[in-house]
């Protein structure tokens, strides 16, 4: 299922304007704080570079966010979910070492020089380890998954398993240009009564400290990261939970900390935190969830907080996969929330300001009945295979508040599912710009570009055709350049055609505008390659 969203005057201008209500503090605060936005804040923004024109280079540019839109008539934008690629999950609870559920609280990723994907998972607690570890699993298709692999650390028991280290949330990532074998494997995680650590490894099984202490700071929900490494940004990227101050509560948030080399990483800003809208929302995710909740909602408490996210590193942005905890009450005795987990979209072309246009799931939760309906929690990262980007997250049929994660069995209440799932896009297809049979058309902002040719990632029905023009500043076509011919038909890799001539190449450098006319279509992204 997809929901559409049309775009209306002021909509995401509203959406942006929100963050700046996030926080309510007594009045005899305000001063302060306009003190310290005009120390601290205006100085940063103006020193940001003014811009009128955007530069493509050759990268692609997608949909998600509509900062590359100057107007769009007839059209409409559609978030296309995660494809699953089963209703039943590919990891499960099959070892005793792996405790009563699996979490995806880890990083998958498909090594081609072994060819080879690899999975770091986290099992919970069990006779032979007093906490949750870090497990290791490889597969040759990255659905069939083998764990026979030896553990490399201790038991309790002295039993055999497939542990390698008692870490949590192991972002891993394999750096192939680190001239240091021993720093081959790298990790961003979590340590219980530490915070976020970073690890080296010659293996990806046996994880040597990066350096003493943390790399980033704590409060007092410090207990999940994720990092990845940008391609495009040429830096690591991590995003982590902390507690921030949110329209009059404590809330759980997103921070975000860069580093150009693993070992210095950048002060610790605010990247994603809850608003009105995820205020307004959390009836109606908790209603999904009913079945599943385990105390009845308290008006007074309920709300949503952002809990961990994954990424996915495109060439023009970072798209996030931010985990939304819609909190329906406290845990009695237990000093925890209540709801369900989902998976949403945000997106960054700065890694400063994050938007979220759509407030609805990008991975949907199953019915009450099914194993992935409650909880949600994506690996650190995606990654890109075969022209389609991979995304596995882990989920059970059950809640924050479950019980079970207290340490409380209830014979009254069937064992919980939880299992390890993965979803599908075929690549840049998050969000379409979609033209009905009657016609619509985008416009975008003043663009600049690099590369030889014009390629649309797009899909146009039977019937159906994009034509592009390309217009000048006044948005009048550019002299000696007609409109293109139609474009028709699914590919990922459309080139346009200008009369009788595909290279562009005699434009690269010049401000121009894009005007996609669209009919019976669905336009994903474009990008000027060489």
């Amino acid at each position: 299922m997809t929901t559409t969203t049309t775009v209306q005057d002021g909509l995401f201008l509203n959406v942006k304007s929100a963050v700046w209500r996030v926080a309510i503090f007594p009045r005899d605060l305000y001063l302060l704080l306009t003190i310290f936005f005009l120390l601290c804040w205006l100085p940063a923004v103006s020193a940001r570079p003014q811009k009128t024109v955007v530069d493509v280079a050759s990268k692609s540019q997608l949909f998600v966010d509509q900062e590359l839109v100057y107007e769009a008539k007839g059209a409409s934008f559609t978030l296309h979910p995660g494809r699953k690629v089963s209703r039943k999950p590919l990891v499960t609870v099959d070892r005793p070492w792996e405790g009563w559920h699996l979490t995806m609280y880890g990083s998958v990723l498909y090594d081609s020089d072994e060819k080879l994907f690899k999975m770091w998972y986290l099992g919970s607690a069990s006779e032979y380890f007093s906490h949750e570890t870090t497990c290791y699993a490889t597969s040759h298709d990255g659905i069939h998954w083998d764990k026979s692999h030896a553990g490399t650390i201790p038991s309790n028991n002295g039993k055999p398993h497939n542990a390698v280290t008692d870490r949590l949330l192991a972002s891993v990532m394999k750096d192939r240009q680190d001239p240091d074998p021993a720093k081959r494997y790298k990790m961003i995680c979590y340590q219980y009564d530490i915070g976020y650590c970073a690890m080296f490894s010659p293996d990806g099984l046996h994880w040597k400290e990066a350096s003493p202490g943390t790399i980033l700071p704590i409060s007092y929900v410090d207990d999940v990261i994720c990092a990845c490494w940008s391609e495009t940004d040429q830096q690591y990227i991590a995003l982590f939970k902390q507690a921030m101050p949110v329209m009059g509560r404590r809330r759980r948030s997103l921070w975000i900390s860069t580093s150009h080399d693993f070992a210095h990483w950048s002060k610790a800003a605010p990247a994603l935190w809850a608003d009105r809208r995820d205020d307004y929302g959390t009836r109606i995710r908790a209603a999904k969830a009913r079945p599943l909740l385990n105390y009845p909602d308290n008006p007074n408490v309920m709300r949503t907080e952002l809990y961990g996210s994954g990424f996915y590193a495109a060439e023009s942005c970072l798209i996030a996969f931010p985990w939304l905890i819609s909190i329906t009450t406290n845990v009695p005795k237990f000093g925890n929330h209540e709801g369900p987990l989902e998976v949403q979209l945000a997106v960054s072309r700065d890694l400063e300001q994050f938007e979220r246009p759509y407030r609805i799931p990008a991975i949907e939760p199953g019915q009450p009945s099914e194993w992935d309906s409650g909880t949600f929690s994506t690996a650190a990262y995606a990654f890109d295979h075969k022209d389609e980007v991979w995304l596995y997250y882990s989920s059970g049929n059950y809640t924050h508040g479950a019980p079970r994660w207290y340490g409380v069995k209830n014979k009254k209440i069937p064992e919980y599912q939880s299992g390890i799932g993965l979803v599908k896009w075929r690549k840049d297809r998050f969000v379409s710009v979609d033209g009905p049979a009657s016609g619509g058309s985008l416009t975008t902002v003043p663009i600049q570009f690099s590369g030889q040719r014009l390629e649309l990632n797009a899909n146009v029905q039977p019937q159906g055709k994009i034509v592009v023009e390309l217009l000048d500043l006044s948005l009048k076509r550019l002299a000696s350049w007609p409109a293109s011919e139609p474009v028709r038909g699914n590919d990922l890799r459309h080139v346009v055609t200008f009369g009788e001539q595909t290279n562009v190449a005699d434009l690269a450098g010049q401000p121009l505008v894009l005007r996609f006319h669209l009919y019976d279509a669905q336009l994903y992204a474009f990008a000027f390659r060489e």
